[in-house]
């Protein structure tokens, strides 16, 4: 006879300690794994993150530039479809006078003009009327030359304006690619600071030092605002530079900023010239042709310095240093112009 004896279960206390032991096993595996794959080492994380966010700034100056463009575009196709309807008006207008003489010339034409001067009563009377309306055919003849003049001038308009649309609907793609390229990199760069301790974290977000320079301890500057020099320079390159000294450690980077309290590197230098009434594009490529050009030996307090390609632009701070929105994660700063690569352009109001 067969037993069907009930298994015996483990107690309580064996199960825990089998999950303990369990738990332990994984966590040396864990452990060991971690070991094995090289951990990020605070310049590695540094770098990737520089890189990100300088280009998330490149990416932030192709929105504005392209935010620029559409922007005249759609002046320009305003103008355009004003014009459309005033010439659409117009030729509204000549097709109901031309409506108007057709009709009566029909009412008229049905009697033969050799019977109205046989049957009228006054021959003279009859002579004024033809030559009346010979000047009606006249007029006629005009009103349709002006009417298919106005036409291929209507046509033309309405194909341009299909035209710059078509250009604005790029442009908008262009933007739309620029701020997806934006939220990209300052998501990845993102995700390299959360594997961070905050030690590091305060590390990688440090200000970069270039040729030589470190920043101080004091803060994220290498220069304060008290230490730049205002004398010597244009009304309104000073009134520029005190509203951009008034963001320095205190606005933030901000792509496609424009003030008063983020700003990105040509909304910058836009917005405190703007202080001054002069109005500048919100694109550092354009900033390449505003003022007058001067020379790096002729170099003054509030010139306009584009760098990095064109991708940068800041306002020149004095003794080396230019005072601009740097890139995402700092504020508004005082930095050396080596940080950010060969000059392109210096121009001066």
């Amino acid at each position: 006879m067969v037993s069907h004896r009930r298994t015996k279960q483990p107690s309580r206390a064996r199960v825990t300690i089998l999950t303990a032991a369990a738990a332990t096993a994984v966590a040396l595996s864990a452990q060991t794994a971690a070991s094995a794959a090289p951990a990020t080492t605070t310049k590695q994380a540094k770098a990737e993150v520089d890189a990100d966010r300088t280009a998330a700034t490149a990416a932030s100056e192709k929105y504005d530039g392209a935010q620029a463009q559409q922007q005249a575009l759609q002046h320009k196709v305003n103008i355009l479809q004003d014009e459309i309807a005033r010439q659409q008006a117009v030729i509204n207008t000549e097709t109901t006078t031309l409506g108007a003489v057709a009709s009566a010339q029909y009412r008229e034409g049905s009697v033969d003009p050799t019977v109205k001067l046989m049957l009228s009563a006054d021959p003279t009377e009859y002579l004024n009327q033809a030559s009346s309306e010979a000047q009606v055919d006249s007029n006629q003849a005009a009103l349709i030359a002006a009417l298919e003049a106005q036409q291929h001038a209507l046509a033309a308009e309405k194909a341009q304006a299909a035209q710059e649309l078509q250009a604005q609907q790029a442009l908008l793609k262009q933007m739309q690619q620029a701020k997806a390229d934006i939220a990209a990199k300052l998501k990845h760069a993102q995700g390299i600071l959360d594997r961070l301790t905050p030690a590091q974290q305060q590390q990688v977000n440090a200000p970069s030092g270039g040729g030589g320079y470190t920043p101080p301890s004091s803060g994220s500057s290498y220069m304060s605002v008290s230490q730049i020099d205002l004398s010597g320079i244009s009304s309104a390159a000073r009134t520029a530079m005190l509203a951009a000294m008034s963001k320095v450690n205190v606005a933030p980077y901000v792509p496609s900023g424009a003030g008063p309290n983020s700003f990105d590197c040509s909304g910058l230098v836009m917005w405190a010239y703007g202080k001054a009434g002069i109005q500048l594009p919100h694109y550092s490529y354009s900033d390449e042709h505003v003022g007058t050009a001067v020379s790096y030996s002729d170099l003054k307090v509030g010139d306009i310095i584009v760098n990095m390609g064109g991708d940068h632009v800041g306002l020149y701070a004095g003794k080396g240093m230019l005072l601009s929105a740097p890139r995402p994660g700092l504020t508004v700063d005082i930095q050396p112009l080596s940080y950010f690569g060969t000059i392109v352009a210096i121009r001066r109001f």
